[in-house]
């Protein structure tokens, strides 16, 4: 059973994901996802970096597809897509593992000083991209950077982009990172 954190912020992740704001997901939502944040940190779509990140997202959206598209439409709603986490989406390997990689990608392609970590401005960068405010970045941030070293190193983002699914309480990495913990 989901807890009331991990339906907010897996709501809100779906709302971010429905770039095109019709109720449901597809593989035009991902590839549109893919060319805004790639727009919002200036990495050209054709760069191994864009290339990273969009090849990223269309394989996460497989992974939706395969498990929450209960209906075979190609396309899920926020219920179909609430209800396989509820089922167990979370826990396979294959989804986790997806999730992961689009962390990844973004975090080497937002990292454009390549220093290894991000900034307060590359991570703020990232959440305009999806039309996430600077107030929640920077909540998020201070959660995220967990050493309070005024840095995020690729350990600590990627736990968080995983505690944004995985997190049942406000005090877990991530569990903020969408504003809602």
């Amino acid at each position: 059973m989901l807890t009331e954190l991990q339906i907010a912020n897996l709501s809100t992740a779906f709302d971010v994901l429905d770039v095109t704001r019709d109720g449901a997901l597809d593989q035009d939502d991902f590839e549109k996802i893919s060319e805004s944040v790639l727009s919002g940190i200036d990495r050209p779509a054709g760069s191994i970096y864009g290339q990273a990140v969009r090849d990223g997202y269309l394989n996460w959206w497989e992974q939706i597809r395969e498990d929450a598209d209960g209906d075979g439409d190609g396309r899920v709603s926020k219920a179909e897509y609430l209800a396989a986490v509820d089922r167990g989406l979370l826990h396979t390997t294959d989804y986790l593992d997806a999730v992961t990689c689009v962390a990844d990608a973004l975090f080497t392609a937002v990292d454009t000083d390549g220093d290894g970590s991000l900034s307060r401005a590359e991570m703020g960068a990232i959440y305009a991209s999806v039309g996430i405010g600077g107030e929640i970045a920077a909540g998020a941030f201070d959660q995220i950077d967990t050493d309070g070293d005024g840095r995020i190193t690729s350990a600590e983002w990627r736990a968080a982009v995983q505690g944004i699914f995985m997190a049942t309480m406000a005090e877990a990495p991530g569990s903020n990172m969408l504003g809602n913990a």
